[in-house]
Parts: C-alpha cells; sequence; structure tokens
C-alpha cells in the first residue's frame, strides 16, 4: 500500500489528506504550527464551484455540505468604480448555475476539513527539515530530529515552502515576486449596514487602490483592501490598520466608508502580495512533489488560489489510486504535466486583473472603467468562463465506480 507524508496542513494538503482516504492511500499530515495557528487565519476565502465540484465528491459529500451549511452562497456580484457606478455584474447564469460556490471564514474552512480526518492524521509542532530517497521509499526529516518514511512526498507548504526549497538544492527559496501592492482582510458584522442586498460580492476600484467585500454566512462578511505601496510597510505611522484604512477610503462611495467606520476590534491583517513565476511542466523530482502555493502561488485577485489548491489534491491522488509503488515517480510526473496549463493561465490572468484593479494613473483608470462599462457582458464573462470548466473524474476507485464527470 502507499503511504503518502504531506508537509503543510492548510487547505491543500488537509484536502490531499481527505482525497488520499478515500482512495484507500495511507496518509499522514505534518504541520510546523500549533493546532491553534493551523486552524486560524485572516479574512475570507472564496471556494468556487470548480472546487465545489471536488468537495462533493470527497467523504461521501460530506465536506460539500458542511461549506454550503456554514458559508454565504456566491450568488451576482461585480466590479464598481469608486463612485459606485457599476462596471461589470457577474451572475451564475454566466456557467448556467444556481450559485458560484461558497465563501466562508478561512478559519472555519480549516476546522471543517480538519474534522473530516481521523483524530492522528495530522501532526502538528512538526518543522520539515530535509528528505531523502532510497530505492522504492522516501525518508523524511523533522527539525525536532524525528524522521518517517513513506512512498509520496508533497509539500503542500505555501509560498516559502521548503520541500521546495529543498527540491532545488536550497536551505530556503529566493524571494518571491512583489506584486507592488499590500492587502489587509479582515471580517464584520453586516447588520444596520447600508449593503445593497443584490450582490453577495462587490469590488470597488480607484486609483491605486480597491476595496471589496463578500458574504461569508450567518450575516458576516469579509473584507479586503489593496493599495500600492512599497513593499514591507506598515501603519504604525498612521495610528493602526483602521485608521489608514479610513484614511485612504474616505472618498469612496458608501458601503465602503460605512463599512470602515463600523469596525472597532475585530483583527485586520495586513500582508504583502506576492506570487511567483510558473515552474512549467515539472515541479518536483523522483517520489517528491508540490501541491497549491508551494508549486505555484498567484495573486489572490481571481478566488481561485485555494481552489487550484483543492483541484491539484484531487488530480494528484487520481494518479496514485492504481499504480504500484515502484511507478511513483512516473505518476508524479504525469501529474504535474497535466496541472501545468491550468494553473499557468490562472497566473497569468490574475496578474491581469490586479494590474487592471490597481492601475493607478487617473487615464489609465479612466480607460479601464470605460472599456468596462462599455463591454457587453458576455464578452467580459469570457475573461473568467473557462475557470469553471474543470470536471473532476471519479477513477474506478473507492474515489467513485463509475469513470463519470460531476455534472
Amino acid at each position: 500500500m502507499l503511504k503518502v507524508i504531506i508537509i503543510g496542513g492548510g487547505i491543500g494538503g488537509l484536502t490531499l489528506a481527505r482525497a488520499c482516504l478515500d482512495a484507500g492511500i495511507q496518509v499522514e499530515v505534518y504541520e510546523k504550527r500549533s493546532l491553534a495557528e493551523m486552524l486560524a487565519g485572516p479574512g475570507g476565502i472564496f471556494i468556487q464551484q470548480n472546487a465545489m465540484r471536488v468537495y462533493q465528491l470527497l467523504d461521501s459529500g460530506q465536506i460539500y455540505a458542511h461549506l454550503y451549511q456554514q458559508g454565504g452562497i456566491i450568488l451576482e456580484g461585480g466590479f464598481f468604480n469608486k463612485s459606485g457606478k457599476l462596471l461589470y455584474l457577474n451572475s451564475p447564469k454566466f456557467v448556467q448555475e444556481q450559485n458560484l460556490g461558497i465563501c466562508l471564514l478561512r478559519s472555519e474552512l480549516q476546522q471543517i476539513l480538519y474534522e473530516s480526518l481521523p483524530a492522528g492524521t495530522v501532526k502538528t509542532g512538526c518543522a520539515f527539515e530535509n528528505f531523502e530517497e532510497k530505492a522504492d521509499t522516501v525518508q523524511v526529516f523533522f527539525q525536532n530530529g524525528t524522521n518517517v518514511e513513506g512512498s509520496v512526498l508533497v509539500g503542500a507548504d505555501g509560498l516559502y515552502s521548503n520541500v521546495r526549497a529543498r527540491l532545488q538544492g536550497l536551505e530556503r527559496l529566493e524571494a518571491p515576486i512583489y506584486s507592488g501592492s499590500c492587502c489587509w482582510r479582515g471580517y464584520f458584522e453586516g447588520s444596520g449596514l447600508p449593503l445593497d442586498e443584490r450582490y453577495s460580492w462587490s469590488e470597488y476600484w480607484g486609483q491605486g487602490d480597491r476595496f471589496g467585500y463578500f458574504d461569508v454566512g450567518s450575516g458576516r462578511y469579509s473584507f479586503y483592501a489593496f493599495t500600492n505601496t512599497p513593499a514591507g510597510g506598515t501603519d504604525d505611522a498612521e495610528g493602526g490598520a483602521l485608521n489608514a484604512l479610513r484614511s485612504r477610503f474616505s472618498s469612496y462611495a458608501n458601503p465602503v466608508p460605512a463599512i470602515l467606520e463600523a469596525l472597532t476590534d475585530q483583527p485586520i491583517y495586513r500582508d504583502d502580495i506576492y506570487d511567483r513565476e510558473p515552474l512549467g511542466k515539472s515541479w518536483g523530482q523522483g517520489r517528491v512533489t508540490l501541491v497549491g502555493d508551494a508549486a505555484h502561488p498567484v495573486q489572490p485577485n481571481l478566488g481561485q488560489g485555494g481552489c487550484m489548491a483543492i483541484e491539484d489534491a484531487f488530480e494528484l491522488v487520481k494518479q496514485l489510486a492504481s499504480i504500484s509503488v515502484e511507478t511513483v515517480p512516473v505518476s508524479l510526473r504525469q501529474f504535474e504535466a497535466s496541472r501545468c496549463e491550468r494553473v499557468t493561465r490562472v497566473f497569468s490572468t490574475s496578474r491581469q486583473v490586479g494590474q487592471l484593479g490597481q492601475a493607478e494613473h487617473p487615464i489609465a483608470c479612466f480607460m479601464r472603467n470605460w472599456i468596462y462599462k462599455i463591454t457587453p457582458t458576455w464578452l467580459a464573462d469570457l475573461q473568467f468562463k473557462w475557470l469553471f470548466d474543470y470536471r473532476p473524474y471519479s477513477q474506478p476507485t473507492s474515489l467513485g465506480t463509475e469513470k463519470l464527470p460531476l455534472l
């Protein structure tokens, strides 16, 4: 029997573990953070229909059901200028769906995924150190002096992946590519605020900054705000994140100022936004591969970063479900090659949307807004429609008894 060792207890790692168990593959997850830290996370996240189709197949559909019970359903939403004029309206109808998935707080997603696994599957406080390949196994070493052995090692350890660094013979990865902007994230209670009930999400575009929010269920909303700024900045000079946000977005149309005025002691997280150039058709070597941000980190402009990790998890297990220990390296390279085109397109499109949203020159902003406003909705939809084309297939294993697309 295959044994998969996963480094990283984020969305990709936990989803991969559940997929392995469904396929009858032994799996262990090792996470360097404490359990409390692993189950935390800033703001909310989009789990769109392409990724929800994976969860509909996993764990007898229980994760899928829990997500719809917990989160806010993605319905109509769109891009607006800072004055509140609609530039582009996106509706589930453009992909013939009743909804586009769900949004929820990252911490709640982590909790649902963690609880889908048997006790003892995830081992926290275990920082990855190195690996060594043998004939039919890979030995994994941790900084606490322990080691484990498995058939496959998967790095699901994010933007600064230590597994990826070791694959490249490095102590640590080179610095990622700075996008030119930082992002604040948090959440708020929607009650009493002038939110347009027609939209489950909205994003307002200014000059070198933008503000968005989305429904995460139970009357709560997650917000995010971007601004162009040098890397490594802080809000100390403005007296903290909330003061900085109120100052920068005070000229925006409601509900943006109203949302910021309603914030009190909720935590607000600020991060610089980075990505890395795609690796191409080969991400790993031998019995080692990568998934999610460890392989293909993208800017958060499409709501698809987590979704790509979820797709990776399913597609990797699909490759591993019916192979022998001897053929693991070949199957891992096939998995990587099969994912290359799609994740590269997500990377490129996310950068393009970010460049539009963060345009700073007044003429560039005017042209952007004007083009979006005059473009027919069906034509504007084409830049996003392909994202929802993904249909996970269940193989003739315990992942499913029929090789049929999920409709």
